[in-house]
């Protein structure tokens, strides 16, 4: 129940007093501080967070205030509204940032990603392209980086009907995904002398250019949106595919 607790953005010392307030049930604060080992005056500014996260319902008898969990259907309607709230706003947010995108002067736009999630962000946004075809130089070591978000990423690139022409390294696991490529809405060649052992790669759509680097101590990914460099990188890449081995 503690790990649950935790991915609901509790903290330790919060889901050691919502734990005591549950198993006590109605209580005063002092009780529930005793019981969750705990100072009574932080007791007080915990219960009160809790009950503004929707975990924890106050009642006052006879002038002394009582604590008592609140039900866990009230909370996750609680969350449910936070969570079309949040939908609405970055909707919102979305429509202002494309208006101020287009007021915008024409230039070069770089950006650099960096972690786990700056990998899934910059990986997705390949997705958001209208061209319905990604070239990409994909090494091994980066298709196995992250198999559980990549395997998922090849399914919605799927759905969307974009295609993947794919340069890579020859190994027994590429070869394997190279035979299942008409299912996959992809084509692999290899082109060792270049992409062998390597932990970086990069990804063309459209105007935009990702390089990434990924390796267990770091992962990172430049992002260049310009339409100029990405037809030179388009081209670069079209002249080593015709050269691959197939």
């Amino acid at each position: 129940m503690e790990d649950n607790l935790k991915l609901l953005g509790l903290s330790e010392r919060e889901i050691r007093v919502y734990l005591s307030c549950l198993k006590l049930g109605t209580s005063k604060a002092s009780e529930i501080a005793s019981h969750a080992k705990i100072e009574r005056q932080d007791s007080y500014y915990i219960l009160k967070l809790l009950i503004k996260k929707g975990f924890v319902a106050e009642t006052i008898k006879s002038g002394v205030q009582y604590f008592s969990t609140s039900d866990p259907k009230t909370l996750l309607q609680k969350i449910e509204e936070e969570k079309k709230t949040k939908e609405e706003a970055i909707k919102n947010v979305l429509k202002e940032h494309e208006k101020l995108k287009n007021v915008a002067l024409p230039k070069a736009k770089v950006s650099q990603y960096e972690g786990i999630e700056g990998f899934k962000t910059i990986t997705r946004e390949m997705l958001e392209v209208e061209d319905k075809e990604i070239y990409s130089y994909t090494p091994e070591k980066v298709v196995k980086f992250m198999p559980n978000f990549l395997e998922p990423y090849a399914l919605k690139r799927k759905e969307k009907k974009i295609k993947a022409k794919i340069l890579s390294e020859k190994t027994p696991f590429l070869i394997e995904a190279k035979n299942k490529e008409k299912k996959s809405l992809r084509e692999i060649r290899f082109l060792n002398n270049i992409l062998k052992d390597k932990d970086y790669g990069m990804a063309i759509a459209k105007d935009k250019v990702i390089f990434i680097h990924v390796t267990e101590k770091e992962q990172i990914g430049i992002k260049i949106e310009n339409p100029a460099f990405a037809e030179l990188q388009k081209n670069i890449f079209s002249s080593l595919w015709n050269k691959a081995e197939k």
